[in-house]
């Protein structure tokens, strides 16, 4: 029995340090690669930031004309709000509308002003540039806010953002600002200063968009450009990047989609030192999408000799570890004579009580041990009352309050979440010609198809409302694109009921319709609730937003089986390989202002898992 036990702790302490070295390992990557996946955090951060300022101009410009403060050919008009938009955005060098016709007006900043940057307006002009009338005849075929094409003229080179100008039903123009490349490089200077690191912007993986070296006024005029390839840019690691090696023990999944790749300069490395190697670099990238025709690639690069210190402490922990390893085995065979084998039993059990992992666990035997024996008594209570208590409540929300770790995560807060609501069409005519026991197991078997897809998607059930279902994605922990996890949730009920429905046709139970309503905005999460009786939940507007597009499903579709609409606020988290079909503008119960809605459709194959969680609030 002793040689047992100091086996069992031989394998559970060596499994303990093989997985905490391991994980010291993959952490140290992490830890000393914070600095970097911090940077590219904040260069995102302050890159939305510089692009949703310019976004916000253009459709206050497009809903000042929607609503008829100024007409485009009142030339007065037309600038006073052009120039009142440009002087409240600094990120933009110009705004101007376009019409139909090719034919462009608007307001720009100064270069020879003094000060810098007085607001001129020219008069309207034929466009003539090629390039530019490509991007407009591109813009004519595309409704919505739109990143275009990069534009280039004496000035500079250009990102563009633009949107309709519609009045009554009818598009009579777009109003386009314009954002020079160069004040992207200024963040990636800003930011290598800050963080010790070498930050870059590339448009997709082989052009460099934004470089420190763009933004240095004392760096070389004219020999070095944005958009221009990685080979030419003049910055070796660059040149050497799309031969990267992506490390595949840093899981892109826990660092928020940033890839870790090392780029070796000379092509014959030290495996056994790399660290050490002068010539190898890491690099942390993210892709990020909707500025333009392909993903931009936001990231920094440092040298892996960096990271040598981190390295060999964590070679010195394994080490000590193993020290501790073999004194732990040594007491354990000497305590273990006096100890039995119940305790692998409550080992196990407990391990398994620790997941919420309820189901299937035997109560434990008594023990002539009386330690044991008292511990057997205690735990097999403990499981009685567990087992009570996880019928009221989601296993997966308790799951997931024990995993994050976090203090105060329970304590209400504002979060950015995805929220769905469900309910049966015409359920109560339905459950008027069944028993309470048949219409009992007809709601257990449809929630229970419900709560499989919302939690495969990570997604946290919140309450059972009749016939309905309430959902959200975004807390407690933190997932990485909670709009399009719910989406794919909402499709996966969609073909599970449609599933289900035929199987209903064959055993004569009757087939349900279902609505589903998605929004996404800000709530209020956490605990709410009396102090003795608490409810882990979310309030807000955005929950009513939710339940009045399930409301509308019955408007939009009401022949359909299942009918999913999404705001247009979740719409837009949503890549292209998810079909969003308009479905107009509605005035939804209980609010002032109409919004656009969306019926969802084919959810193709491809769409990334939701297992990433953020460290932040999405």
């Amino acid at each position: 029995m002793a040689l047992s036990f100091g086996t069992l702790v031989l394998l559970s302490v060596g499994g303990v340090l093989a997985l905490t070295v391991s994980a010291n390992y993959r952490n140290t990557f992490d830890l000393l690669g914070a600095q970097s996946t911090l940077l590219v955090d904040a260069m995102e951060d302050s890159l939305r930031t510089e692009m949703a300022r310019p976004e916000s101009a253009v459709d206050g410009i497009a809903q000042l004309y929607t609503q008829g403060e100024f007409q485009i050919d009142d030339e007065d008009a037309t600038a006073a709000a052009l120039s009142g938009a440009l002087s409240a955005t600094t990120q933009a060098t110009a705004m101007l509308i376009c019409t139909p016709d090719m034919v462009c007006r608007g307001v720009s900043r100064r270069r020879d002003s003094d000060p810098p940057g007085e607001i001129q307006r020219f008069a309207p002009e034929a466009e003539t540039s090629p390039q530019t009338l490509a991007a407009l005849e591109q813009r004519r075929r595309v409704d919505g806010r739109r990143w275009g094409a990069f534009v280039s003229n004496q000035y500079g080179l250009f990102a563009q953002v633009s949107v309709p100008l519609s009045r009554n039903g009818a598009t009579h123009g777009w109003v386009i600002a314009a954002v020079e490349l160069h004040k992207l490089s200024d963040i990636t200077q800003q930011l290598s200063t800050r963080f010790g690191t070498h930050a870059f912007i590339l448009d997709g993986d082989d052009r460099v968009l934004a470089d420190p070296r763009l933004a240095d006024p004392a760096g070389p005029k004219g020999a070095i450009t944005p958009l221009m390839p990685l080979a030419a840019f003049g910055d070796p690691v660059l040149a050497a990047y799309p031969e990267r090696k992506a490390e595949e023990q840093f899981d892109a999944r826990r660092t928020r989609d940033v890839e870790l790749a090392e780029i070796d300069l000379d092509g014959d490395k030290d495996t056994s030192n790399w660290w050490n190697d002068e010539a190898s670099y890491f690099a942390m990238t993210r892709k990020i999408a909707g500025y333009g025709e392909r993903p931009w690639t936001i990231g920094a690069y440092f040298k892996s000799s960096q990271i040598a210190g981190e390295i060999e402490r964590v070679v010195a922990s394994a080490l000590v570890g193993l020290g501790a390893m073999a004194a732990a085995v040594i007491i354990a065979i000497l305590l273990g004579r006096r100890l039995s084998r119940p305790i692998q039993a409550i080992a196990g059990q407990a391990t398994r009580v620790a997941d919420f992992e309820l189901d299937g666990l035997a109560p434990l035997p008594r023990s002539r041990v009386l330690e044991i024996d008292d511990q057997a008594s205690a735990f097999n209570a403990m499981l009685i009352g567990l087992r009570a208590f996880s019928t009221y409540i989601p296993r997966s929300l308790v799951a997931k309050l024990v995993r994050s770790g976090e203090i105060g995560i329970v304590e209400s807060r504002e979060a950015m979440v995805t929220v769905m609501f469900t309910d049966i069409a015409d359920f109560t005519a339905l459950s008027e010609r069944m028993g309470a026991a048949e219409a009992a197991k007809l709601l257990n078997r449809h929630f229970a198809i419900l709560c499989r897809a919302v939690d495969a998607e990570g997604g946290t059930v919140d309450k059972f409302l009749g016939d309905g279902m309430m959902a959200f994605f975004g807390a407690p922990d933190h997932l990485k694109g909670h709009a399009a996890a719910a989406v794919r949730a909402a499709a996966v009920i969609r073909d599970e009921l449609e599933a289900d429905n035929r199987s209903a046709a064959t055993e004569g139970r009757p087939a349900l319709r279902v609505r589903i309503g998605i929004h996404t905005g800000p709530v209020i999460v956490g605990n709410i609730g009396a102090s003795d009786r608490v409810n882990y939940t979310i309030i807000g507007d955005t929950v009513n937003v939710s339940q009045r597009l399930q409301e509308l499903g019955k408007v939009l579709a009401p022949e359909a089986r299942t009918t999913i609409a999404i705001s247009a606020e979740t719409a837009s988290r949503l890549d292209e390989r998810f079909e969003t079909i308009p479905a107009g503008t509605h005035r939804l119960r209980g609010r002032g202002e109409a919004m656009a809605v969306f019926v969802v459709g084919e959810v193709h194959a491809g769409a990334p898992s939701s297992e990433t969680h953020e460290a932040s609030a999405a």
